[in-house]
């Protein structure tokens, strides 16, 4: 993957750099994805014209509302087309009004694009990534620099002086501390369907739609079989309400090793080893952090959509 950044003040600098990165694309008939939220995505379809109806456009605001999902929609644009056919992606991962909880994500996202996405000689994806100098602090635009190796402006492409080539630790790091008045749980393999009910309560006491209250907790239920089983037979649980969503904490004594659990589409095949992925796929964001002293996996599902 050629992983590239672009940085811009305004709408115009945007499309200073997107609209001749998109046309080199089109000229060379590689397929191309484009994924912003709603108001880019009407900027660039009106500055394209006819040349829009030849580009895939996808909604980065619902689809990578989850950080995690954003790699695996990646890679599904790759696998969609014939091995060793180059491919054009452009996108926005971070836009104002994402949490700072979420905005820690997308950071270790774009880390991890350079490893998940990066093994095969020469690249098949260009991916642009486009940040807002604008809207964005000087921390935001300070790890977008770290984790890019190429910059882009104005169809000009060069080596990224800034890029951190260390391999990226995803799961590394501290969270918030869980509040004193969190609802706490103990749980092994004989008490998880007691968690499960917990977290069903909780989801209908903060107002969860009947749906989202499922998958919250399914997701629940994945994370905690995962304590059981790869964690020492136990854990602990703690849910609390915040102003805008429920979260649960799950805590246990395992330690995950893989950089890209949960963000690598399970085989149908295989057995176990799904939670984190259906966790991500289920709720608004997954948080885990991972070492030597144990993991915390903590779930969040925003109250409003």
């Amino acid at each position: 993957m050629h992983h590239q950044v672009a940085f811009y003040d305004a709408a115009d600098g945007f499309l200073e750099s997107a609209l001749p990165y998109l046309q080199a694309g089109l000229e060379a008939s590689e397929p191309i994805l484009v994924a912003l939220g709603p108001a880019k995505t009407a900027l660039v379809r009106a500055a394209l014209g006819a040349d829009a109806a030849s580009v895939d456009f996808a909604d980065v605001e619902v689809f990578g509302r989850n950080p995690a999902r954003l790699l695996p929609a990646w890679q599904d644009f790759v696998d969609r087309h014939p091995p060793g056919r180059p491919l054009r992606g452009l996108g926005e991962p971070i836009w104002p009004g994402r949490s700072t909880a979420a905005v820690d994500e997308c950071e270790r996202h774009e880390a991890l694009l350079n490893v998940g996405l990066a093994p095969e000689p020469p690249p098949r994806l260009s991916l642009l990534c486009f940040y807002d100098r604008t809207a964005l602090d000087e921390d935001m635009l300070e790890a977008a620099s770290r984790s890019h190796p190429h910059t882009y402006s104005a169809g000009t492409t060069a080596p990224n002086p800034e890029w951190d080539d260390h391999s990226p630790e995803p799961f590394a790091g501290n969270l918030s501390r869980v509040p004193f008045d969190a609802r706490r749980l103990e749980f092994d393999r004989e008490t998880l369907n007691a968690l499960r009910a917990a977290v069903g309560v909780e989801a209908a006491e903060a107002g969860l739609p009947d749906d989202r209250a499922a998958d919250f907790v399914l997701a629940a239920s994945e994370i905690a079989a995962n304590s059981v089983i790869h964690g020492g037979g136990t854990g602990s649980a703690a849910i609390w309400r915040e102003p805008a969503a429920l979260l649960l904490e799950v805590c246990d004594e395992g330690r995950i090793a893989d950089p890209l659990a949960g963000r690598v589409r399970p085989s149908p095949l295989r057995e176990r080893g799904r939670g984190l992925w259906v966790a991500n796929q289920l709720c608004d964001l997954l948080q885990v952090r991972s070492g030597p002293s144990g993991t915390r996996a903590r779930l969040r599902m925003d109250l409003a959509v």
